[in-house]
Formats: C-alpha cells, structure tokens, sequence
C-alpha cells in the first residue's frame, strides 16, 4: 500500500534547478536512504516532503491518516522543560485521552445508577485505546530509548536550556522515534553520536514497523537499515531497490545509460535546429520548419550530466614544531566538576591520534582545554614550541555571512580569486559562494569551515568530528589528506572506518573519567 505519492514535483533555487519531474510512490514498511552529494537537494527535498517548501510544481499525496515525524535540526525545544518533559510530550494525545478517562470516571462516581451505561461504554472505549497505544508502558519506552540514544547518563530531569546543541538533537530524535510515526524523515541521525548509540539506532530502524527516510553520509549505517536508496541526480531522483551496497553496483551503470541518452537528444536537438534554421525563411519549406519547430519544442529536455565536484583538501604547512607537542601531567577537566581525571598524555611531533570514548565522556572538553578555550580545574599542561595549531570545532554558529566574506574577513590579504579558487578546491561551486551560510547544506558549511583550515599555516591539527555531514567524496579526499599530513593530528571522531588505518594511536577517553559518570555512561 502507498502511503506517499509524489507527482512530477520540480523545484528550482535561484537560477539552478535542483529537481526536475520527480515522481515516486512510497510504500508501506520501505527503508528508504536518500542520498546524493553535498548540496544536490536532500534536505531540501524533506522540507517539501513535510510543506516547509512548496515545489514551481507537482503534488504530494498522502492519505490524512497518515503521521509524518520529521528530524528537524532548527526546531526549538523549551527551555523550561527536563529532557524527560520532552520525551513525556511524545505521548501528548495519550496523556489527554488519560485526562479524559479520569473525568468519565469522576462523573461515573457521582451520576445515579440508571445513567451510567453510557459512561461505563465510553470510560471502556478510552481505556481500550491506551492499552492499544501501549500507554502504561510510556516509562518503559523511554528509559528504552534514552538509554540507546545515551540521555541518561545527562539526566532526565536535566533542564533542556543546560544542554548543548548536540545534546537537544540527540532529545529531538529520541522523541521522534517514541511518536512512532508511520513516516520518519530522518537528516543525518547519526550526527552526535558515537559507536555504540549508532549502532543501538541501526538495530532500532531495522526493526522500525513503519516507513521512514534517511539522510546519510554513513555508508556503512545506510547499508545495514535500508532496503531501498533514493540516488538525487542529475535534477532527477531514481530508485534502487535492495540496500546501499546494491545501490552502488547500479549506480555506474544508470550514469552511463543516462549521459548516452543525454547526448543522443542533444545531437537530435541540434539536427531539428539546424534544419529549423535552414529552411525557416524559403517559402517552400516553410511549414516543414514550423511542424519542426513545434515538434522541438514539445521535446522534455534532459539535464545536462553534472561532473561531480570532488573537493581537494589541502592543508598549509608551516615549518616544523619541536619534539614535544603536548603533555599534560594529573590534570583534571571539566566544567563545574572534573569529567576527566588525572590524565597523564604526550602527544608528539608527527603522532596522529584518534580521540574515542562513550558518548558524554568529556572528548570535545579535551580539545577545549588543549586548546586554552577551557582551564584545567587541575594539574598541569606543558605545550612545546613553534606550535602553530588549526582547530576545528564540532559546534560552531552560523551566520548569515557568504562563504567568500566568511573566508575573506579571517584572511584579508588575499584577493578575491584567491578566496574563490580556494572554495573551489573544497568543491564549493558558484552558486554555492554567493548564497549565505545559513542557507547551506551542513556538508557544504563544512567545508567553508575546512577552507579556513587550510589556509591557515599549521602543523597541529584539531579536529572534532569533522566528517560529520560530509559526503562520501569529501570524506574521502579529507581521508588522504590527513593521511599525507606531515604535521601531527588528534582527531575525534564516531567513524572508525574513517580514522582506522589514519592514525598512529588511539586514546580512549574512557580510562580518564571519572568513575561515577563512567559507571553512568557504559
């Protein structure tokens, strides 16, 4: 059964067409991964799917029964609630169905004998309805859920307006999947999670006994949920059935059949041009030409096979630091309170280091306090010389800036053509340069953040999830260059694929922690 149409949707930004006739029937119980590279129109193709956008043309059809849970990066929690208000609030229509049944009762209490058939049938019905919906359950389902998802070990009556950016997106998910709505939109929900919560996630959409939709850049993630890949291309969208793995074998074959099929109408196109041209004018032939013309222009023209931007990262070195990078002697780190105790690390000169540990464990502070954003609560740090460092962080603000000034004013001495190759070089393509950050793709912020980096003289990388929201062919590029990188590396990062055979040790976060919130967290 279907319970998504989509008719010959088309949909433009600016002057580039993103979408061009997309037709498609979702069906009941279909894993879907939607995927395509930074900036082909995944995110964009969600918001039209849930009405945020309106399409130049085409409809979606949906039976009004039907529920769609949408993950939406910029929805606003309030402040004043605990995360378990949140998740409480995902059984909303239950709790008012409850509040219902107690009033009936009530009545049911006072009224005379002889009227209370009609509130024992409804005080039944309603009863029936929160069995059915698994009402006395709700605690069970969201302690299931926070603990897969790794809420908590932060608390549940933890207040929303104390949690971090990473931590709300992590709530907003775990209330969706507690709705249990009958389509899931799903943008990179492994954003902000580490292994063992990714891995609880995968098992959860396995299982999920509905339909949903998932954006992706986790390869390995989509491959082990999906039964059906959605590929945007070209402005078009088509269908692979069978999961990513399968989806990759078709792939190269569709490509070719379709730039074949491409330039077999353009020379079609150019032949009735030509002929147009030529006999338009004579009086002999005049009509032919008209026929012609008005055959051309009933042609569905295909779009023109775009060339796959990969990004080449870079990353500008400067002359060598000495031995000794870092070092940091029973130091304790945190906020109000030590989450890493008594760590006793070295990093040096030329070492590559992957940051691990459960989620919460206190990886991104270690950056932090490396970096002197944070001071240790104790203990000492020892940095060495000539260190000229390049940070990236996992949680930034974005402006409204575009890329060009957003690079522009960081490094004014560079011209203009400077700026833009450099862009370029991070696979930012024109249209992309000129629009505000805000209004970009999560992979293509990132590598404006990236393009920074690397024009930044450096030979200390810090790197706090930086594939998060990237491609496949930025991820890699990014791969090899940091495999190239003469300088030295600590990179956190939730990919093992990615950072396995990168770096030269891996330090677990885990041994430092202190030993009551470990206990919490593992």
């Amino acid at each position: 059964m279907s319970i998504l149409n989509v008719e010959n949707v088309s949909f433009s930004f600016g002057d580039g067409v993103l979408f061009k006739n997309i037709s498609f029937r979702l069906l009941r119980e279909e894993h879907v991964g939607l995927v395509g590279v930074n900036g082909s129109g995944k995110t964009t193709f969600l918001n039209i799917l849930t009405g945020k956008l309106i399409p130049d043309k085409g409809n979606i059809k949906r039976p009004s029964s039907i529920e769609i849970g949408y993950l939406d990066q910029h929805a606003k929690l309030n402040d004043k609630e605990t995360i378990k208000d949140v998740l409480k609030s995902a059984f909303s229509d239950l709790y008012i169905i409850e509040k219902e049944m107690i009033t009936v009762g009530d009545k049911l209490s006072k009224c005379p004998i002889e009227k209370t058939e009609k509130l024992i049938n409804k005080f039944e019905r309603l009863q029936n309805k929160l069995v059915t919906e698994d009402f006395y359950s709700i605690d069970k389902q969201i302690k299931y859920v926070s603990k897969g998802l790794g809420l908590d070990v932060l608390g549940m009556d933890r207040p929303v307006k104390k949690l971090s950016g990473g931590q709300r997106t992590k709530v907003k998910l775990a209330k969706l999947l507690l709705k249990k709505s009958d389509l899931l939109l799903l943008d990179e929900p492994t954003n902000y999670l580490d292994k063992e919560h990714v891995d609880w996630l995968g098992e959860y959409l396995k299982n999920y006994p509905n339909s949903f939709i998932v954006i992706s850049h986790d390869t390995k993630f989509l491959n082990e949920i999906t039964n059906v890949i959605y590929n945007i291309e070209f402005s078009s969208m088509n269908r692979y059935p069978g999961n990513y793995n399968t989806f990759l074998k078709l792939k190269e074959k569709n490509k070719i059949e379709y730039i074949k099929k491409y330039h077999k109408q353009q020379k079609e196109i150019k032949r009735m041009e030509q002929f147009i041209k030529s006999n338009i004018s004579r009086a002999s032939t005049s009509k032919r030409a008209k026929s012609r013309q008005k055959k051309l222009n009933k042609i569905e023209k295909l779009e023109k096979p775009k060339t796959v931007c990969k990004p080449s990262f870079t990353f500008n070195k400067t002359r060598e630091s000495s031995d000794l990078v870092f070092e940091s002697f029973n130091m304790d780190i945190g906020y109000n309170y030590p989450i890493l105790r008594n760590i006793n690390l070295k990093l040096k000169r030329g070492d590559k280091i992957a940051i691990t540990g459960c989620n919460g464990v206190g990886k991104s502070t270690l950056l932090k306090t490396i970096m002197g954003k944070l001071s240790p609560l104790s203990g000492n740090i020892i940095l060495g010389k000539y260190l000229f460092p390049s940070y990236f962080e996992q949680e930034v603000k974005i402006g409204d800036k575009i890329p060009i000034q957003e690079v522009w004013d960081e490094f004014p001495k560079k011209n203009r053509k400077e700026i833009r190759e450099a862009l370029a070089r991070c696979g930012l393509k024109e249209k992309h340069v000129h629009q505000k950050m805000s209004k970009l793709s999560g992979g293509e912020q990132s590598k404006v953040r990236l393009c920074k980096l690397m024009l930044k003289p450096c030979n200390w990388l810090l790197l706090d999830e930086p594939t998060n929201h990237l491609d496949v062919h930025a991820k890699e590029a990014l791969k090899e260059e940091l495999k190239s990188f003469k300088g030295t590396i600590l990179i956190v990062s939730h990919e093992k694929s990615f950072y396995k055979d990168l770096v030269t040790d891996v330090w677990n976060m885990e041994k430092y922690s202190n030993e009551k919130l470990l206990k919490d967290l593992i």
